[in-house]
């Protein structure tokens, strides 16, 4: 009998400590669940209405990119080198932009010159093409987003319209 009572005592602690365990786990998790409510996942693209900050980047002849760059509406595709998505998107985006003066297209490519040449063999004479290494300053205006992504730019570098896919971008008026 006192092997029974022994028994007994040693399963209600162990079951009290469970219980104590199990309540600081709890508190632990309900900590935690605010944190991560506090804070959000990044945007996949820029938002319309996002004014983009000075930078300056240079395009492949040469040419200086910045804010001014865009004097008229224009339309953006930021690329990847190592995005199997936008190597799919590529030449959607040529058809989409093909009408176009290249002038009004900037096409960003982020990665090594070497592995952006499919991109801009693509789009050498539809757009002006930047490449630029990783979370470059291009990339950085844009707040790097997911690759790709689409934008048309207003005149006062203001993003109007921002996609995930090329067919859905609205194409500037005068096209």
């Amino acid at each position: 009998m006192p092997y029974l009572v022994a028994g007994v005592v040693f399963v209600g602690a162990l079951c009290a400590f469970d219980l104590i365990l199990t309540l600081a786990v709890v508190r632990r998790l309900r900590e935690h669940a605010a944190l991560l409510e506090g804070a959000r996942a990044p945007a996949p693209f820029t938002p319309p209405g996002t004014a983009l900050p000075e930078f300056t980047a240079a395009s492949l002849d040469g040419a200086a990119v910045t804010r001014d760059f865009f004097s008229e509406p224009t339309v953006v595709g930021l690329f990847s080198t190592t995005c199997a998505s936008c190597r799919e998107r590529l030449p959607e985006f040529a058809d989409r932009v093909r009408p176009l003066d290249a002038r009004r297209v900037l096409a960003v490519i982020e990665g090594d010159r070497a592995e952006a040449e499919p991109f801009v063999a693509a789009l050498a004479s539809l757009a002006t093409v930047v490449v630029e290494p990783r979370h470059g300053p291009l990339n950085a205006a844009f707040g790097h987003p997911a690759a790709p992504s689409f934008y048309i730019v207003d005149e006062g570098a203001v993003v109007t319209a921002s996609m995930l896919t090329p067919a859905g971008l609205p194409m500037p008026a005068g096209t």
